[in-house]
């Protein structure tokens, strides 16, 4: 097996089962592909001012990056993002956190986000 197939063949997306209080589950938290994690990040950031569009980055992240730890299956899917905003801060905090993590964000990243919260609110 060549280098480039071993790596093509490796399993290297991280996942963790967390649970979610406010919404009485468990569910698989995986880290995002590349792919994944450059589209989330075109469609939030404002190219003008760098700015992180809120409304666009923790629906995207939870849609992303959260499925049914029985079947594997996303959860959530891109028609949900609207809907997913309308459920509780601290469930979506929960799930972005650990996907942002997983997904290679950096903690930088993660830093900048939490602070364009006022007074610690989330999403």
């Amino acid at each position: 097996m060549s280098l480039r197939d071993q790596i093509l063949a490796t399993k290297d997306i991280p996942s963790e089962v967390i649970n979610v209080p406010e919404w009485d589950v468990d569910i698989e938290v995986r880290g995002m592909t590349g792919a994944d994690r450059t589209r989330i990040l075109e469609s939030a950031v404002d190219p003008k001012t760098g700015a992180v569009n809120l409304k666009v980055v923790y629906p995207e992240i939870v849609i992303a990056s959260a499925h049914d730890p029985k079947t594997g299956e996303r959860i959530f899917t891109d028609d949900d993002r609207e809907v997913v905003l309308t459920k509780s801060a601290n469930a979506l905090d929960r799930v972005a956190e650990v996907g942002m993590r997983l997904g290679g964000f950096s903690k930088e990243d993660s830093d900048a986000t939490a602070k364009s919260f006022p007074d610690g609110e989330s999403a």
